[in-house]
């Protein structure tokens, strides 16, 4: 018995009218199996399609989680590195404060030592010479203490080598350096003016004290005259021609002349006595005392602090005196001296 023989199907293709006519002929089967396998193969297409973008999106996603923690990161520095400029910045300012007061600091210091240094011009200016650190006197009227204190001050501050970083303050923390270093400068300045300050107190003070006790000798002649009518020591009395002791000089004048204080010191006596007629008596420093007798009139009385130079009275011819002069006397623990040894040296 023969098999019968499955339906086909025939195709026919036409090229043209002068080719040739192919016929093809497929099963039935082959009809509905070609359709079914295109599709699975479109299909496996798109499911290879979607792996292949699934992986490309996993990769793009780590790589996007990994970028993004960089970024987090450097955000995270960033935040780092602006608050430490922040306190840097917060440094400097305070630094910046700091040197402004130390600044006003500095105004003031420089004002008292100027007032110190006029006050040292003034004292040259009125006694004459110049005094060393020491306290010691010059006679040749040249120095100037203290004088420039203000060039030394800005020769010292000239003087500062500026560090390498002055050069480009580029940066916060440079600044701060600076600010630092000014710092230290001003310091080492204000030091250097205490210094100064005390040198040139303990200078005037020991000027002054030696002035003090250059005025409180008795170095000053008592009368505008320097003639003298007798001297110091054994004499022959005018009133008795008996030989004794004349304590003092006698100052040739004319009444009504001025009587000077002799150096500075404090009226201790006044008053009239028939012998000495009207008389001063003043105490100085060393335990000197000056008398001034014969005097036709009184000036000063007992408590007053007066001067080298300072008018006490005028010259007279009271008490037991021969003719109008000054009897000018000095004491040293209550004992006369000689008052040519010291009124010579200013003759």
């Amino acid at each position: 018995m023969t098999r019968a023989r499955r339906p086909t199907w025939s195709f026919v293709v036409m090229r043209g009218a002068d080719k040739t006519v192919k016929q093809f002929s497929i099963s039935k089967r082959s009809v509905v199996v070609a359709p079914v396998a295109a599709a699975i193969a479109v299909t496996g297409a798109i499911a290879g399609l979607q792996l292949k973008a699934a992986y490309e999106l996993r990769h793009l996603e780590d790589q996007l989680f990994s970028q993004s923690a960089q970024f987090t990161q450097t955000i995270t520095g960033m935040d780092e590195v602006i608050a430490g400029k922040d306190e840097a910045i917060v440094s400097l300012q305070q630094e910046l404060l700091e040197l402004s007061r130390q600044a006003e600091e500095m105004k003031v210091k420089m004002k008292e030592l100027d007032e110190l240094e006029g006050k040292l011009k003034l004292f040259i200016e009125k006694y004459g010479g110049s005094i060393d650190t020491t306290g010691s006197e010059s006679s040749t009227g040249s120095g100037k203490p203290g004088s420039g204190i203000v060039k030394t001050l800005s020769s010292r501050s000239a003087d500062q080598r500026a560090p390498s970083y002055i050069a480009s303050p580029g940066s916060t923390m440079q600044l701060a350096m600076l600010a630092q270093h000014t710092s230290l400068d001003f310091q080492a300045l204000s030091d250097m003016v205490d210094a100064m300050e005390v040198s040139m107190e303990q200078t005037l003070l020991k000027a002054q004290n030696k002035r003090a006790a250059v005025d409180a000798y008795p170095s000053l002649w008592p009368a505008k005259s320097k003639r003298l009518t007798s001297g110091f020591g054994y004499r022959k009395d005018p009133f008795t021609g008996r030989a004794t002791f004349h304590a003092g000089i006698d100052i040739d004048g004319d009444i009504g002349d001025v009587v000077f204080s002799a150096a500075d010191g404090t009226v201790s006596d006044t008053g009239y006595d028939s012998r000495l007629g009207n008389y001063i008596v003043i105490d100085h420093l060393g335990e000197l005392q000056t008398a001034y007798m014969h005097l036709k009139r009184i000036d000063a009385k007992v408590g007053d602090v007066v001067v080298r130079g300072e008018k006490i009275g005028l010259i007279g011819n009271s008490g037991r005196s021969t003719g109008p002069h000054l009897h000018f006397q000095i004491m040293q623990r209550n004992e006369p001296v000689n008052p040519l040894k010291f009124l010579a040296k200013h003759s």
